[in-house]
């Protein structure tokens, strides 16, 4: 592939996948300074995941031929007033990555490059599951507002999760 406009929206989402890590990892500590320790878990989950992500997409850039370039990553927020707060920063978070994929998208098609389709179509399919589960979160988050038993369930089943990338 030699579409230059193409090859740099990739690299700037492989780069944009590593500073989505940062931006959990700093959630998760966040979340474990305030003793959340369940959220500290989801969002320390979440960073493994985007981590993976961007494996997947320096693999692809690396089997097409591009050398991959490394940018700067800007330091990450690091308070936030409650856990709504942290969700919904998150939850559009998400939202900005969806619209990085479907301008890969719409420049794949108009190449047009197959190839990359196929590779945005699954990073775009997994979005839809990632902007779910924040949205359900975020939901859950304002019907158990401050009670103290719903936020300890809810910190309690975020403890449970465990990222594991596909084979």
């Amino acid at each position: 592939m030699n579409n230059k406009k193409l090859l740099d929206l990739l690299n700037k989402q492989y780069n944009f996948e590593i500073e989505s890590a940062y931006i959990y990892k700093a959630m998760s500590l966040w979340a474990a300074k305030e003793n959340w320790s369940g959220v500290a878990n989801f969002f320390h989950q979440q960073a493994l995941e985007e981590m993976f992500h961007a494996s997947k997409l320096e693999n692809y850039l690396l089997d097409i031929g591009y050398c991959v370039k490394l940018t700067k990553i800007s330091e990450p927020k690091a308070e936030y007033s409650s856990l709504l707060e942290v969700f919904k920063d998150a939850f559009d978070h998400e939202k900005q990555v969806t619209a990085n994929f479907v301008e890969i998208m719409k420049e794949a098609k108009e190449v047009p490059d197959y190839k990359t389709e196929i590779q945005a179509q699954w990073f775009l399919t997994e979005q839809v599951e990632e902007e779910a589960t924040f949205d359900d979160l975020i939901a859950t988050l304002e019907r158990i507002s401050d009670s103290p038993a719903g936020l300890f369930q809810f910190d309690a089943e975020l403890a449970q999760r465990k990222f594991s990338p596909e084979a």
